[in-house]
C-alpha cells in the first residue's frame, strides 16, 4: 500500500509513506521550516531533535504511527496516530496532523486523515480523538466534515509558547462510522 502517490490540487503529485527512523532528520527540517505562528498550535517544541528521538521510539514500540507526505524531495506534511497498549483508554487513539501552508486547502489534509483512520481500524482501535485550539477553524471544519464530533471544550486549558491561555476543543471519531462508509 505504501509508498503511495496521490494527486492534490494543481495536479501536484505527493508521495505518502509511513515514517521510519531514517526520516527523523527530514521531518525535523520540515518542522523548522514552518512559520512561527504555526508552531504555536503544537503541543511540544518539535523543532528540537529530542522530539524526533521520542517519535522514533514510539514508532519502534508501535505506540505511534506517522504518515508522511513528500513533494519534490521535501516533507510537506505529518499525520500521527498515537495510542497506548495498556490502561482504560487502550482502545482510543489520538490524531495529530500538520501540513505545510503551501499545501493547505489542497485536499491533502483530508486524504491523510482518512489514511490515519484506516490505520486506526487496522490497529483495532474503537475511537480516535483530536485536540485543537478553538481558533483553529479550518482544522475543526475539516474534522466535522469527516464525521468527528465535539466531545468537550476546556477553557484556558492550553498555554501557547508565548504564555497566552487558549481554549481547547476535543473531538472524537468512532471507527464504526469509518467502517460504515
Amino acid at each position: 500500500m505504501y509508498p503511495q502517490t496521490v494527486i492534490v490540487s494543481a495536479d501536484r503529485e505527493v508521495e505518502l509513506w509511513p515514517m521510519t527512523a531514517d526520516d527523523a532528520h527530514a521531518l525535523l527540517a520540515f518542522y523548522r521550516s514552518l512559520p512561527p505562528a504555526d508552531l504555536l498550535y503544537l503541543r511540544e517544541d518539535v523543532t528540537k531533535p529530542e522530539s524526533m528521538s521520542r517519535w522514533v521510539e514510539t514508532i519502534e514500540s508501535e505506540q505511534g504511527w506517522h504518515l508522511l507526505a513528500g513533494y519534490e524531495g521535501h516533507i510537506i506534511a505529518d499525520a500521527e496516530l498515537d495510542h497506548q497498549f495498556y490502561g482504560w483508554s487502550r482502545h482510543v487513539g489520538e490524531l495529530r496532523i500538520v501540513v505545510h501552508p503551501a499545501f493547505r486547502g489542497s485536499g491533502l489534509s483530508r486524504l491523510m486523515v482518512q489514511e490515519v483512520l484506516a490505520q486506526a481500524t487496522d490497529e483495532g482501535l474503537h475511537k480516535v480523538m483530536v485536540q485543537m485550539m478553538v481558533d483553529q477553524e479550518p482544522a475543526r471544519h475539516l474534522c466535522e466534515q469527516l464525521g468527528f464530533r465535539h466531545e468537550a471544550m476546556l477553557q484556558e486549558h492550553v498555554q501557547d509558547q508565548h504564555g497566552q491561555l487558549r481554549d481547547l476543543v476535543i473531538m472524537a471519531y468512532f471507527i464504526q462510522n469509518f467502517l460504515a462508509r
